[in-house]
């Protein structure tokens, strides 16, 4: 972090912009060969990771911060 609340690139150390990813159900990581099980939005693999849940009334949101630098979205998944 720089100076509060600018997060800062660990891979190129350019300044990153904070934002979020969203989606209309559950928004998970999914680990190299496996495969998500089930028919449903609330399906997943037995190892995946919950990022962000679906709401009833909105979608599934997970703050982020973007480098437009190198490309890369890191995802901090820690209670705010």
């Amino acid at each position: 972090m720089i100076g509060g609340d600018v997060l800062v690139c660990p891979y190129c150390n350019s300044e990153m912009k904070s934002g979020y990813i969203s989606a209309y159900n559950r928004l998970c990581w999914t680990p190299d060969g496996e495969t998500v099980h089930g028919a449903t939005k609330w399906a997943k693999s037995q190892n995946s990771v919950i990022l962000a849940e679906y709401f009833f009334l909105g979608a599934a949101t997970v703050n982020a911060s973007y480098c437009e630098r190198c490309k890369k979205v890191v995802i901090d998944l820690r209670d705010e």
